[in-house]
């Protein structure tokens, strides 16, 4: 692989983990964490951001409605 691909790899890599950051911080999460775990493992960054259930602020997990 020539060293142009392997830059052009890298930078795809590196605005596809600013990506999930920006929709982390759309959904109301902190952004440099976000950042850091998307770039560093962006498929499973997604898959947590579009799977994991937005927190309840001021609730635990056990006030939730089990209906």
């Amino acid at each position: 692989m020539p060293s142009d691909q392997i830059i052009v790899a890298g930078v795809l890599w590196l605005l596809i983990g600013i990506g999930v950051a920006t929709a982390a911080v759309l959904a109301g999460r902190p952004f440099l964490p976000w950042l850091l775990y998307g770039v560093a493992f962006w498929p499973l960054a997604l898959f947590h951001l579009v799977f994991w259930r937005q927190r309840m602020r001021g609730g635990s997990p056990l006030d939730e409605d089990e209906t």
